[in-house]
C-alpha cells in the first residue's frame, strides 16, 4: 500500500520540530486514539535506533518501527513491521522544509509492503483511506503540540517490563 502522506505547515523552527520527533516517546501522542499497548523497545527513546511495539486497534495487528536514519534538521526515517505473523514491511518518513514565509512544512509519509494475502486483504480493506485519516491526525496534534509549547509526555511502558532504575543499590 502506499505510499500514503500528508503535510502540514508548522509555525516554529524545523530544528525545534526534528528535535521534538526524534523522541519516540512522542508518538503515542502524536498516533492518538489509533493505537494501543504502545512499548518502547528500549529505554533510551531518543535517536537512531529507537523504537517501539504496538497494536492499531482497527486492525488488531501489532507493529514494529524504529528510527533507521535521521538526517538533522531536515529528515527522520522509520522501519519496521506489521501485520499478521509481521510479514509486512512498513516505513514511515518525517521531511521538514522550511518556506519562503518561515513557517516549516512537515510531510509525513507511510507506506507498507505486504506480502501473500496480506497484499489482497489491504486491497480490499481500503487500508490507504484509514493511514491517511491517521497520518492527517498526527499532523494536527504534531502542530498543535508544538505551536502551544506543551510537553506531551506520555508514561510509555518498556517491552518486557519496567527496567527503570530505583534507586536501590
Amino acid at each position: 500500500m502506499g505510499p500514503v502522506f500528508t503535510e502540514v505547515d508548522i509555525d516554529a523552527p524545523r530544528e525545534e520540530i526534528f528535535d521534538y520527533l526524534l523522541d519516540f516517546d512522542t508518538r503515542p501522542f502524536l498516533y492518538g486514539d489509533t493505537v494501543e499497548n504502545f512499548r518502547l523497545l528500549r529505554l533510551n527513546s531518543r535517536g537512531v535506533g529507537a523504537g517501539a511495539r504496538w497494536q492499531f486497534k482497527r486492525k488488531k495487528a501489532w507493529a514494529d518501527s524504529a528510527i533507521t536514519a535521521a538526517e538533522p534538521p531536515r529528515r527522520i526515517s522509520e522501519r519496521g513491521v506489521t501485520g499478521n505473523y509481521n510479514k509486512t514491511t512498513s516505513g514511515t518518513e518525517w521531511e521538514m522544509e522550511e518556506t519562503a514565509t518561515g513557517v516549516t512544512r512537515v510531510r509525513i509519509s507511510y507506506w507498507t509492503v505486504p506480502t501473500g494475502l496480506a497484499k489482497a486483504f489491504d486491497r480490499m480493506t481500503g487500508g490507504a483511506g484509514w493511514h491517511r485519516r491517521r497520518l492527517d491526525k498526527a499532523g494536527q496534534r504534531l502542530r498543535e503540540a508544538i505551536e502551544s509549547g506543551r510537553e506531551e509526555k506520555v508514561e510509555v511502558p518498556v517491552a518486557g517490563g519496567n527496567r527503570h532504575a530505583t534507586g536501590v543499590a
